[in-house]
């Protein structure tokens, strides 16, 4: 799709207004320019929570092998000086 975009200027930075078909979700985007090509690439900015909760939806989907940690040096009741 090719469309074209308004840029203006808001107080010392310059905006663009894009059409709708290219609305991007989000309050914040990544923005990249080529400076080969001129081209800027907009990415939608996931928020951090967003991130942390995929992440531990990876870690809770993740399978554990039986052997895992299986094998211990330290007896579980072991006291160790902290410091």
């Amino acid at each position: 799709m090719l469309a074209t975009a308004k840029l203006f200027k808001t107080g010392n930075s310059q905006a663009v207004r894009l059409p709708k078909a290219c609305r991007l979700s989000g309050n914040e985007v990544w923005v990249h320019k080529n400076e080969v090509t001129g081209m800027v690439i907009l990415t939608p900015k996931k928020r951090v929570i967003d991130q942390l909760d995929e992440m531990l939806r990876l870690i809770h989907a993740a399978e554990i092998p039986e052997e895992f940690m299986a094998k211990r040096d330290n007896p579980p009741n072991e006291f160790r000086k902290i410091f």
